[in-house]
């Protein structure tokens, strides 16, 4: 970002007192306006709620209700006469309270100038997009009626057998291209099931309108590929055992109108998980937001402007799961939001056990070791639309796993649910060392596997020691277990 030099403004007919006053404005925003004389961009503001005393509220819906107010009190107030001037000039925009900015869909410069000497407005951004990560094709041919490989190598399987834990009471949110919600296995556990009848109010969102229908959809199949990774199965257990914790419950929002992202289907779609709403965005209910919330789209990782979003899903109690993006093996490949230091960042592994080729590393430009863990990304059989079924690569499908591994922890270890740091740190001492300083970093915590290999069962036995040490099995591991380079049962 750089301040909007004189010259510029002269051009749009600034005084030298405006220019001295106003905000820095991305150059992108200048080139757009004098190439066509108007342009969309981002008003972002001074203010930032205060959300440090969130943690201590011990009930779910006053949590949530806490985070909102602070989050809209703060915007309505900030955002006053920002929005004044807008509409003094017919600006068609849309205001945002999760990160306190208003989205300028198009003016001209004198709009510009106006806004961008306004005290209360930071600075001013360009509009930006992101995308899912590709759906690379993977080559194995896949075999029902197993569990598959994938759940097996992070040990979920041992989770349901040895805890009768499969997620159960926790929701698990994707922000994607959708989900065909009726797939065989995904309609069990879609949180707007009611016995057959379905009710898409506070469990999906669709900010694009891009569904033919006011129900959730998908045109991509990535969406649904990961929801089924997750919590998915066919039964219970049925012949498509594809899902880490097919007991958790899902709900979705289409952040994603195809293979790209809006900014501003993203931006919503991240304010909406905080208070769900009906389907004609009305009568918001942060108490019926999800649990965890898993994502595999990103952009440069370098960008920080998610970065208040994560910040108010965490304080409000919600997991963030971030895929990495496939831009390995380069190091410095992370993409963001997965950079950032508040989200969980997920690279991929494969088959043999290897860190896989495409998986992004670290270090990131947030100053912190990514990713945080490595999951499963290599031939990942799981559902897509059409009740079909197809195998894919990414750190996408990795991601996935991580989101189905906290509903796992949080359902056997009720007493650190919606505690983030504490199972950040769960996650973390309970993942298998793999050394790689290519990148980086140290054997235990390195920019290629992060923290190591993610580990169910390990970290289901570390959550319930922190939790309450007498409730573990008699064989469990201790409080704060060895990490080790092979799985030791």
């Amino acid at each position: 970002m750089v301040a909007w030099p004189a010259t510029t403004l002269a051009v749009a007919g600034a005084t030298s007192a405006a220019a001295r006053h106003s905000a820095a404005v991305d150059p992108r925003v200048i080139r757009a306006m004098g190439a066509h004389g108007s342009a969309g961009y981002w008003i972002i503001l001074r203010d930032h709620a205060d959300l440090s005393t969130a943690r201590s509220i011990g009930s779910w819906d006053e949590r949530g209700a806490f985070v909102v107010e602070h989050l809209t009190d703060t915007a309505r107030e900030s955002q006053r006469r920002v929005r004044s001037t807008l509409d003094a000039d017919g600006v068609r925009y849309r205001a945002f309270w999760a990160i306190d900015a208003i989205r300028v869909l198009g003016s001209g410069p004198d709009q510009l100038r106006a806004v961008a000497a306004l005290p209360e407005v930071e600075r001013i951004a360009a509009p930006w997009q992101a995308s899912v990560e590709p759906l690379s094709k993977g080559s194995s041919p896949g075999r029902p009626d197993t569990v598959e490989w994938n759940i097996q190598a992070i040990r979920a399987p041992k989770v349901w057998k040895r805890f009768g834990d499969r997620g159960e009471g926790v929701v698990v949110a994707t922000i994607d291209t959708g989900v065909q919600f009726d797939h065989p296995a995904l309609v069990r556990q879609y949180r707007g099931n009611e016995g057959g009848v379905f009710d898409h109010n506070y469990n999906w969102f669709d900010p694009g309108q891009v569904c033919p229908r006011k129900a959730p959809c998908d045109n991509v199949a990535h969406g649904t590929h990961l929801t089924g990774t997750a919590v998915g199965d066919d039964g219970d257990p049925g012949p498509n055992q594809i899902g880490v914790a097919p007991h958790a419950r899902w709900i979705a929002a289409k952040g994603c109108e195809d293979v790209t992202c809006s900014d501003t289907s993203l931006v919503a779609s991240g304010q909406w998980v905080l208070a769900p709403t009906n389907l004609k965005g009305r009568k918001p209910k942060p108490g019926r937001r999800p649990d965890v919330i898993e994502n595999a789209w990103g952009t440069d990782g370098s960008s920080d402007f998610y970065r208040p979003i994560v910040q108010a899903w965490v304080a409000a109690g919600i997991f963030p799961v971030f895929s990495g993006g496939a831009g390995g093996p380069s190091c410095g490949s992370i993409g963001a939001p997965a950079s950032l230091p508040e989200s969980y960042g997920v690279g991929a592994f494969d088959t043999n056990g290897g860190i896989a080729s495409f998986s992004g590393r670290g270090p990131s430009p947030f100053g912190v070791t990514k990713p945080d863990v490595a999951a499963p990304g290599v031939n990942i059989r799981s559902s897509v639309p059409g009740n079909d079924y197809a195998i894919y690569n990414g750190t996408s499908m990795a991601s996935a796993h991580v989101a189905g591994v906290v509903a796992l922890v949080w359902a056997a270890a009720p007493g650190i649910r919606r505690d983030v740091a504490a199972t950040i740190d769960v996650l973390d001492r309970s993942a298998l060392d793999r050394p790689d300083l290519s990148c980086g970093g140290d054997a235990g915590d390195n920019n290629v596997w992060g923290e190591g290999r993610l580990d169910a069962l390990a970290a289901v036995r570390a959550a319930r020691a922190l939790e309450a040490p007498d409730r573990l099995e008699r064989t469990a591991s201790p409080v704060r277990p060895v990490r080790s380079a092979t799985a030791a049962d």
